[in-house]
């Protein structure tokens, strides 16, 4: 199982957008931290939410060389959710994702804030 290429919605594109003017942090960063708070997020985030007209990201460009671990992540997340994965993977990986960047944008005014919610992650 793998993850195929995923398309942000165009709010998250947006949001990616002022969030790395705010802080110099490339896109896939932010992706990934986002990633992981919607995967904390107890709640199952509806895919529906999110059009599919934003910036296309390769597997390799958004976790490189981490794709592996962002996998077995959302795989556990799936079966947590009772989500086929066969069906679902895809589907959920994006919904997580813009999910994520909503959730991550209006907590960034700039690179401290990043590092502040970083540190709070690790300490929860």
């Amino acid at each position: 199982m793998k993850f195929s290429r995923v398309v942000t919605s165009t709010r998250s594109q947006k949001n990616l957008g002022i969030m790395r003017i705010k802080t110099g942090l490339t896109p896939n960063i932010l992706l990934r931290f986002a990633f992981c708070m919607s995967l904390n997020d107890p709640s199952i985030p509806n895919p529906d939410e999110f059009n599919q007209e934003g910036s296309e990201l390769t597997p390799a460009v958004l976790f490189e060389e981490y794709e592996q671990i962002y996998l077995a992540l959302m795989l556990n997340r799936l079966k947590k959710d009772k989500l086929d994965p066969e069906i679902y993977l895809h589907k959920m990986t994006r919904a997580h994702l813009n999910r994520g960047v909503i959730t991550l944008s209006p907590r960034i005014n700039d690179l401290s804030n990043f590092y502040e919610l970083v540190k709070e992650e690790r300490n929860a």
